[in-house]
């Protein structure tokens, strides 16, 4: 087939029946394309899985110009289209897909970001932002491009369409409107000179951040300095000491850094005071001294409040909130102040609690805590209460059990089944395999995930759980494709997501051994995971979690019960070294230890919504011209415990809020996990392994992504609408 027929055959796949002559494609246009078919452009290749070794920060710049030159080629078609042509397919069906190889390249070049961060990633991350932005600018010009969509939208044929095409044809129309596309031209470049600034800082911020958490260190030589700390974590400390140069085996080193797999062990463990305090102390720097953080939020805040009043917005919270289930700042900030009122006297139990605790332990009077101090004395405290040191868990969870045991509680529950594939990492330059799947790194694993009724492949994921240098901390899913929806009686392509993490790896002889708390983050994870992998939404727009902000922990948050239900252990916990099954006295005692100071567990996630949402509603008022770290400790004061020193603000690094998705939007966490308390009531009435009741939550909820409202979703699953105290009633909060 020669280059015009290609080029032909994509564009009436594209555009239907309004057939574009080959001549009148741009020879531009025509060059992408040949190199297309050539496998010149690894970014946007079609295949299922990308070769990562060929997406280096070279070729993203040739993969960027060549994808954006058929996004402005494709919406200038959109843009010619005369009013008695439009159709749902060469209007809204198009413009979904126009941008299609440029996602792929912003998506994959964050991706590679996150897991496997640079000095080249990031510059080419900058130069091509501007760039972005520019497209998007010039999209929200384009008079002829809003014109046809919005005729279009009026066109009779609209109400003949499913529910689904009405509801994107919407979506459409308010995403234009939300990005300012009824502004007048001074007002768009504008808009277009703050988010350029907006992009660059938030690279700026995350910068600080991950350089800041690099650069800081503590080197312990005498090792009475690491009492409590386990031997496991002591052999690791070692050698990553030895790995950074410091110690030998005459005279070894144990290196401490501000993952929270070895600082925060020792803020839990360690028995000496002055090491947690040096660790304590250390965490202050990330995103503070040398990587100053402060001004860049400052100017961050005030370049949202901006744009937000440009577009008619009374503040940046209405305008992220208000197409979100909560439908404004001014009733997030409420909901957050609710739910802090009502847990405040249980809070204030709790604290008084624990500063007795301290009391007792130490023999001398306590009012306030040392903030080094808190997560020892709380761990001391639990274990003192349910009789229990969670760090006997460990040897019950051991990685690939944990993995093939969530494997297999989902099996059972959403009828699907997981095989691991071939997989390696192809050094740049080296030839590929054509028999493996090409990752990022040698630890990556990658998964097929199967419908056991039908057989079909219903996607694929890679699973990255471990730390490195230059990964971001935490842990997430990316989705990096989600397939094409299903035609006739053909299913849909395959997925494609990624589930990363940062939980305990290997030590010395023995395999990766989790935590609870690493065992409830997967789960909460693979929560993401199944809403991205069971998607089978009419459009593509429409798949996994494309859904309300506020709804999309839903999945996730509901997830991490079976993490704690005996029938979930039981499938993941055996021994690591005899393969005996978890006793059931330690099992009742997890169990039993959940609920730990709940009060105090949910006051330090509103906190940090309420932050959130007083900086997006309230950032003159109440933090301009003000020191961050002290803005923020005036504001929180009344609903945190009281400390013997001050920390410095989460915002100068908490990425979700400043250069993530959650800007004004922390309190989504809460708002799904009250969904989520009141949604697992069915599973606890119906049975935690009931297929029935998985199958309903797959069908209600994990497959339809955003195809309906999020309030609809909730009612097809639950038959009501949800109980707003569900959550703290489950912890016994709310009498």
């Amino acid at each position: 087939m020669n280059p015009h027929s290609l080029i032909t055959t994509a564009l009436f796949a594209l555009f239907g029946t309004q057939l574009i002559p080959a001549a009148e494609v741009p020879p531009a246009v025509q060059e992408v394309q040949q190199a297309i078919q050539a496998g010149k452009h690894p970014f946007f290749a079609k295949g299922m899985y990308p070769d990562w070794s060929r997406l280096t920060p070279a070729q993203a710049r040739i993969d960027s110009a060549a994808a954006m030159v058929l996004a402005r080629h494709r919406l200038d078609c959109i843009s010619k289209l005369r009013p008695e042509d439009t159709s749902f397919e060469n209007t809204f069906l198009a413009f979904s897909q126009a941008q299609e190889e440029l996602d792929m390249v912003q998506n994959r070049l964050y991706h590679l970001k996150t897991v496997a961060d640079g000095e080249e990633l990031r510059k080419v991350q900058e130069e091509l932002t501007p760039e972005w932005n520019a497209l998007g600018a010039e999209i929200l010009a384009n008079e002829n491009l809003w014109a046809v969509l919005r005729h279009a939208a009026a066109q009779p044929w609209v109400a003949s369409l499913s529910p689904a095409k009405q509801r994107y044809v919407q979506q459409v129309i308010d995403s234009f409107r939300d990005h300012g596309a009824d502004l007048s031209p001074e007002q768009k470049q504008r808009k277009k000179e703050i988010e350029d600034e907006i992009s660059l800082l938030q690279l700026q911020f995350s910068k600080n951040v991950q350089d800041s958490i690099a650069a800081w260190e503590l080197i312990i030589t005498d090792p009475e300095a690491l009492a409590g700390m386990s031997a496991d974590w002591m052999d690791k400390a070692r050698k990553d000491a030895a790995k950074h140069v410091h110690g030998d085996d005459a005279a070894p080193a144990w290196r401490i850094s501000l993952q929270s797999s070895s600082y925060g062990e020792v803020l839990k463990h360690c028995t000496i005071e002055a090491t947690r305090r040096k660790c304590w102390e250390g965490s202050l720097s990330i995103g503070s001294g040398k990587f100053d953080n402060e001004p860049v939020v400052a100017r961050i805040m005030e370049l949202r409040r901006e744009k937000a009043e440009l577009l008619g917005f009374k503040t940046y919270a209405d305008l992220t909130t208000h197409r979100r289930m909560v439908g404004s700042g001014e009733n997030a900030l409420r909901f957050v102040d609710d739910m802090m009122k009502k847990v405040k006297p249980d809070f204030d139990a709790e604290c008084a609690q624990l500063l007795d605790f301290i009391s007792r332990r130490t023999g001398r009077p306590t009012t306030a805590i040392n903030p080094w101090d808190r997560s020892f004395f709380m761990r001391e405290m639990s274990e003192e209460l349910y009789q229990f040191d969670s760090e006997s868990l460990r040897p019950f969870y051991e990685c690939k059990q944990v993995v093939n045991g969530l494997f297999s509680i989902f099996s059972n529950l959403y009828g699907i089944s997981f095989t691991e594939l071939p997989a390696r990492c192809t050094a740049p330059g080296e030839k590929k395999s054509p028999v493996t799947i090409d990752t990022w790194h040698p630890e990556v694993k990658v998964y097929a995930v199967t419908d056991d009724r039908t057989g079909h492949h219903l996607g694929s994921f890679y699973m990255d759980l471990f730390p490195r240098e230059m990964k971001r901390e935490g842990a997430w899913v990316m989705p990096l494709g989600y397939g094409k929806p299903a035609e006739g009686k053909k299913p849909h392509t395959p997925h494609l997501a990624c589930l990363a993490g940062n939980l305990t790896p290997a030590m010395g002889d023995k395999p990766a051994l989790f935590s609870h708390r690493d065992v409830v983050v997967l789960f909460h994870e693979f929560g993401h995971m199944m809403h991205c992998m069971l998607s089978n939404t009419e459009l593509q727009a429409h798949a996994g979690t494309s859904v309300a902000w506020d709804f999309v922990e839903l999945p996730s948050q509901i997830t991490e019960n079976w993490a704690w239900e005996p029938e979930g252990i039981a499938a993941y916990g055996f021994h690591f070294s005899t393969g005996e099954c978890i006793p059931a006295e330690l099992v009742n005692k997890l169990i039993a230890s959940r609920y730990f100071l709940p009060a105090m567990d949910n006051m330090g996630q509103l906190c940090v919504a309420k932050l959130d949402l007083e900086m997006h509603m309230n950032y003159n008022e109440k933090f301009q011209g003000k020191e961050l770290d002290a803005a923020s400790r005036t504001l929180l004061r009344d609903w945190q415990i009281a400390t013997t020193a001050p920390g410095t603000s989460i915002m100068r690094r908490l990425r979700h809020c400043i250069t993530g998705g959650y800007s004004a939007g922390y309190y989504s966490y809460k708002w799904a996990e009250v969904l989520a308390a009141d949604a697992y009531s069915r599973f606890r009435n119906e049975g935690a392994l009931n297929r029935r009741t998985g199958a309903d939550f797959r069908n209600s909820i994990l497959s339809q992504g955003d195809s309906q409202s999020a309030a609809e979703l909730y009612r097809l699953f639950m038959k009501r609408n949800p109980n707003p105290d569900a959550l703290l009633q489950s912890q016994g909060l709310c009498k």
